[in-house]
């Protein structure tokens, strides 16, 4: 076993509040004064977490503010449903009935965005491509300008998104 991993095992232990000690093997092949840092990191780690022990740190609010996220929204709505005295099963499907198109049209964009988010990978600075034309000898200067241009192109793709679904209208 490496001191290395019995390292990242103690860092695991301590966030973990398990008990905790260092045992140290002598391999041939390290050298003692590695061994002897090792052994002086972990001794100190040892006396952090004794004087430190783990706590978690919880948050404690008056009111917590739910996401407007879509599951969220749903739930609201359906809570809703049911305290009007809606069946849930006839809303639910009502619900879905009216969705198909809008859903199949979600999975269409979250597959455009799967592709365009390769593209930007592949084209940014330090990028598959960045990679390939720098060692060819290549001008990196017109690979960063079509990345900036598929990310706009992205951008445009989100806000058309966004713009798609049919907006309620303000009274």
């Amino acid at each position: 076993m490496s001191d290395f991993f019995k390292l990242v095992q103690k860092l695991n232990d301590i966030e973990e509040n398990k008990e905790t000690s260092v045992v140290t093997e002598s391999a041939p092949s390290t050298k003692p004064v590695e061994i002897a840092e090792t052994a002086n990191l972990l001794s100190k780690f040892n006396a952090i977490s004794a004087e430190n022990p783990y706590q978690p740190v919880v948050v404690e609010s008056e009111e917590v503010e739910e996401t407007d996220d879509m599951a969220t929204r749903y739930r609201n709505f359906m809570k809703s449903e049911v305290e009007a005295g809606n069946d849930l099963s006839t809303v639910a499907t009502t619900v879905a009935e009216t969705n198909i198109g809008a859903a199949k049209l979600d999975r269409m964009f979250a597959s455009t965005y799967k592709v365009m988010e390769q593209l930007v990978d592949i084209t940014s600075e330090g990028g598959q491509l960045s990679g390939g034309v720098i060692a060819e000898g290549g001008d990196e200067s017109y690979l960063n300008v079509a990345h900036e241009k598929i990310a706009e192109a992205f951008q445009a793709l989100k806000d058309a998104h966004m713009y798609t679904v049919k907006q309620a209208e303000e009274d």
